[in-house]
């Protein structure tokens, strides 16, 4: 091992220039594989921060064939995380059951979340559900609200929706976690699959008033159904409770007689006899007669005036909102879009300006092929260009930030680019 070079190796990491640390620390290895566990294990997380994985995954390999490497647990972590960055998730598991069968009590919990989320892109749901509830029941698990979700997820996927319930529940009432706000919306997904509508509605709503979140609009579209069907308001003679309008004033029907030989009380006997039917179109009758005669007793020049005055106030608005960048769809919103239809596999390109389909591909190939979620922040806007910041959470917890560039186009904004934040990574390197 050569210490002046792994000296400037460490300084090299500690400066976060992580092209000079990389080559020093495999410097410093001279190629020699015993040994220098600790070199290589350095040098791929500083490839890892460069983004050049597949160069890490032969680093991180490296130093596994360093038989007394005492580290070797958190490099198998490690190369899975890389794996499943680049949608090799066989391999990846492979790294986490080693990394598994290496670990200590203390971070055993990382890598059954690592091997759970290998196996839930494999489509091995149930083996996945496992690893993450042993994860959540581990007690040195310091956060097991993310396993807890997970779990969730993986029951919603075996249309399980009562479990995922339970899971989703229990993730939410875990304190500190900092995906609560996630885990509400996801609860109320799960009880709008139960068609508990109105818990669904609850959990939405905690989702965004309590905790924060934004719902998605596949989430946002779920809240809107669940409100819409649920349990409709207590009906008493054929109106809402509480919503019962005025009754319409009827014409009494002449020389109606009851059979004791009575003159009866004709208005009351037509409103009891009347059907529901009947009663709502009297009463609508009766309140379109009530506005005509408002619009008739007004002079017409005030109607004008009115509108024109609407129309000043609205249009200077919308040039006021034009010049702060703001426009429909909003730059979040095509964000969103944009990263639901990579997420699933789907064409970009309605999200995009008018570019070569090969420079979308390009700039949307520096995202990750799948991520455990991900949060919209700042937006910086102006009249004709605006940046949105994004940072997306591996399904093994890694963190990395990206800026979205946006041209406006129309009343509305579309991508122009895509930028990575290396220094932003966290966890799993």
């Amino acid at each position: 091992m050569d210490e002046a070079r792994l000296a400037a190796g460490e300084k090299a990491y500690a400066a976060q220039d992580w092209t000079v640390a990389a080559r020093e620390f495999l410097g410093a290895a001279a190629g020699a594989v015993e040994g220098s566990g600790y070199a290589f294990h350095r040098a791929g997380n500083a490839l890892m921060k460069l983004r050049r994985i597949e160069d890490a995954c032969a680093v991180y390999e490296r130093a596994l064939g360093d038989p007394g490497y005492q580290d070797a647990a958190a490099v198998a972590r490690n190369l899975g995380t890389a794996r499943m960055s680049l949608g090799q998730h066989d391999e990846a598991a492979h790294a986490f059951e080693r990394a598994l069968a290496g670990s200590d009590e203390a971070s055993r919990h990382k890598a059954l979340q690592g091997l759970a989320g290998a196996l839930y892109e494999m489509g091995r749901i149930e083996e996945a559900a496992e690893m993450y509830r042993q994860a959540a029941i581990d007690p040195r698990n310091p956060a097991p609200g993310k396993a807890l979700n997970n779990l969730g997820l993986c029951f919603m996927a075996l249309d399980r929706p009562e479990d995922a319930v339970e899971a989703y529940r229990a993730a939410v009432e875990v304190a500190g976690y900092q995906g609560r706000g996630r885990a509400a919306a996801n609860l109320g997904m799960a009880y709008a699959a139960l068609g508990m509508h109105d818990r669904a509605v609850a959990s939405f709503e905690r989702a965004r008033a309590e905790f924060g979140h934004e719902l998605s609009p596949q989430v946002e579209a779920a809240y809107r159904a669940s409100k819409a069907a649920r349990t409709p308001a207590e009906r008493v003679e054929g109106w809402s409770t509480g919503e019962m309008p005025p009754v319409a004033q009827v014409r009494p029907a002449v020389g109606i007689f009851e059979d004791d030989g009575s003159e009866a009380d004709d208005g009351d006997t037509q409103f009891f006899t009347m059907t529901d039917e009947e009663m709502r179109a009297a009463d609508r009758e009766a309140r379109r007669l009530d506005r005509t005669a408002k619009r008739e007793s007004k002079p017409v020049w005030v109607s004008i005036l009115v509108w024109g005055a609407v129309a000043v106030v609205v249009a200077g608005l919308l040039v006021g909102a034009y010049l702060l960048g703001f426009g429909y769809p909003t730059q979040q919103m095509t964000v969103n879009g944009a990263l639901g239809a990579y997420s699933a596999g789907e064409a970009v390109d309605p999200y995009w300006v008018a570019v070569p389909a090969a420079d979308v591909d390009k700039a949307m190939s520096s995202l990750p092929p799948t991520w455990q979620s991900y949060t919209v922040g700042a937006i910086e806007r102006s009249a004709r260009a605006s940046t949105v910041e994004v940072s997306i959470v591996h399904e093994q917890g890694g963190e990395i930030a990206y800026q979205f560039s946006l041209a406006r186009e129309g009343v509305g904004w579309k991508i122009n680019g895509v930028v990575t934040a290396f220094d932003s990574m966290e966890g799993g390197i």
